[in-house]
Order: C-alpha cells, then structure tokens, then sequence
C-alpha cells in the first residue's frame, strides 16, 4: 500500500481493528527458545549474544506489558470502561492452572526424594506459591519463577491504575515507574539493600511495552511510529539492531547496554505491529514457531523439569554435547507443554470467553 496512506488516519483505524498480532506468537517462541538455550548451553563462549539467552525474558516482559494494555485500553473504548473482576478471572484461567500443576509435580518430588535439592525445593516452594520469588534469593530450579512473580505483581498494578487514572497514569505515573525501575542497575540507590531482580530492571521491561501500547493507542503516537518504523524492511533492520546490542563484549551488561538491549527490542516488537505486512512475517508466522509461541508459558514452566532426565539420559547415550542437549530439551519440553495445553490448560482456557469484552469474544487470540 502507498506509504501515505499507511500513515495516515486509516492506517491508526486498521491497527485499533486488528484483533490479532500476526507476529506475536514467533515472538514469544524466539524469547521462549532463548530461555532453554541459557539454561541448556552453560552459556558457550562464543559470540556474546549467544550467552544472553536470558533476555529472552526481557521480550517476553515487553510483549505482556504491550499486549494487556492494548486489550485494556481497547475494552475501554469499546465498553466504556475496563472490567477488573473480567481481567482477574482471564488471567486466573491463563495462568493459576498449568502454574499451580507444576508446583504439584516439583512439591511431590520434593517430599519423595530427601536430599539438599529437596530441602532447597521446600524452602522455596512458599515463595513460588505466593509469587514473591522475585524479592527473596532462591536457590532451587523454582528460581525461574522470579518472572512470572514480577509479571503478576505487574498485574495486581497496572490494570488498576489504567482504570482508575486514566489520564494521570500514562503521562505522569507510568513515566515515574519506569525511571525508578531503570535506576537501581545505575547505582543511583547506593548500598540500600533490595533484591537482586530489582537490580536488573526486572519492570523496566513490561513498562517499556505498557508506553508503546499507549503510544499506538493513540493515533498522533501511531503516525510517529509508523513513519519512523512503517516500511516492511524495519523489522528487519530492528533485528539487526537486536544482534548488535547483544553483541557488547563486556561480562557485566548491567545499566546502559542491557538498557540499550531493551531499546532494541522494543523497536524490534513495533516494527513488527505498527503494521501486519512485513519482512519477517513469512519467519515469524510459520508453525513450529506460531505454535512454540502459543504453548511457550507452558515451555517456560517445564523446561527445567524436563532438564534433568533428558540429561541423564543422553549422558547413558553417551552424547555430551550442548547442542544436542537443547534441541532435546527443547524439543522435550515443547511435546510436555502440548501435552499440558491439550488435554488441562485447554479446558480452563475455554472459561475465558465468558469474560471477554463483548467485542472481542469473537476472536480471543489475543487474549492468551
């Protein structure tokens, strides 16, 4: 279509009326892989970025952050106002299921097995469970839960605020919150004493994709975005941009250059919805990824679980090497996670159309 057209009005009208990102999904499963590469890989010395697969919760953190406002400000517009009892309930069903199952499973092998591993599981295991792993140190493989207690914390917050402030919020507080989450890796607090997650920008991230869902939303910000990240090359070069931030030499990526990452992914998640049509969408679209990116809470979950005996079982094999171990693990873990979503999370999933805004009960990917 004619650049102009693009960026004019209609173009603002097309986003607000696309129900589903078709980019997402490959998003999600890239930052997803990302996660299982870190933990499989024992960060190979090789090129820097292939020892950051941890940051692949960082886009994982920008695409939430970006995506439930969006769907709050859109039920905002369509209904008038936003249903926090509808909002709860939706993410309840998302989330409490397969996450609740997986403590199960890691509680029963805790109180089976005694060992230093079990004992460190138990004393972790309450922390998990009322999603406060991000504030205390944990030293079990219930240490990865620190991101899904940032993001419901994000979640008891944020929809509140975008209710009840909806002008003071995005132009005061929201701006607020972000420099204070960014600040911490700076040094800027000194030697009071905090978590480490907050020292690492833990909110920086999900409030980076809660000022672009605001920028879009409205159709001045849309244009700027779209004429600076319009063309169907952009994502492409945002891409490129991702891979040289990642590729800082330095051992410490702590204050400017993960800032600099999280800037690149950022414009690398715009580039990608300010319009449907681009470069990468055949990639991101094509299904191994679509689908990894629909199961990945799933992935995230039960990769560690599933680390352990993929493992043990390709040291019987004799097979040593990293590679093989994630393409196992990975591929292990992506059967484990259908599996779940298939035959339980599927089941909680299908609730979730009863607490839909009107609007968009029709068409309820985006609310996964």
């Amino acid at each position: 279509m004619p650049k102009q057209q693009f960026a004019g009005g209609d173009g603002h009208a097309r986003y607000l009326d696309t129900r589903a990102f078709a980019s997402l999904d490959g998003l999600r499963a890239l930052s997803i892989l990302a996660v299982v590469w870190f933990h499989t890989t024992n960060h190979i010395p090789a090129w820097p970025a292939l020892r950051r697969g941890f940051l692949g919760v960082d886009l994982f953190f920008i695409i939430s952050g970006f995506l439930i406002v969006t769907l709050l400000l859109r039920e905002r517009r369509d209904a008038g106002t936003i249903s926090l009892r509808h909002f709860y309930v939706r993410r309840s069903l998302r989330i409490f299921p397969a996450y609740w199952a997986m403590l199960l499973l890691v509680a029963c092998a805790a109180y089976l097995k005694p060992g230093a591993e079990s004992a460190a599981l138990k004393r972790d295991l309450p922390y998990a469970l009322f999603y406060i792993s991000n504030l205390v140190p944990m030293t079990s493989l219930l240490a990865i839960t620190w991101s899904l207690s940032a993001e419901e914390q994000f979640y008891l917050a944020v929809p509140t605020l975008q209710k009840y402030l909806p002008r003071f919020f995005p132009r005061i507080f929201l701006p607020m919150l972000y420099l204070l989450a960014i600040l911490p890796p700076f040094g800027v607090f000194g030697d009071i004493r905090m978590p480490a997650f907050f020292r690492q920008t833990t909110f920086g991230p999900i409030l980076l994709g809660v000022m672009l869902a605001h920028v879009l939303d409205n159709a001045r910000g849309w244009k700027i975005v779209a004429r600076l990240l319009g063309n169907p090359f952009s994502p492409l070069v945002a891409l490129l941009l991702v891979g040289l931030a990642l590729s800082y030499s330095g051992a410490d990526i702590s204050g400017w250059p993960r800032l600099a990452i999280q800037m690149a992914l950022l414009v690398l998640l715009a580039a990608c919805v300010v319009r449907e049509r681009h470069v990468l969408v055949p990639v991101l679209t094509l299904w191994p990824l679509a689908r990894i990116g629909v199961v990945s809470y799933g992935i995230y979950l039960y990769h560690l679980l599933v680390y352990s005996p993929v493992s043990k079982v390709l040291d019987r094999f004799g097979v040593s090497s990293k590679y093989a171990l994630f393409v196992a693990v990975a591929a292990c873990t992506w059967l484990a996670a259908e599996v779940s979503y298939r035959l339980f999370e599927r089941r909680f999933l299908a609730l979730k159309k009863r607490f839909l805004p009107e609007r968009s009960a029709a068409d309820a990917s985006m609310h996964r």
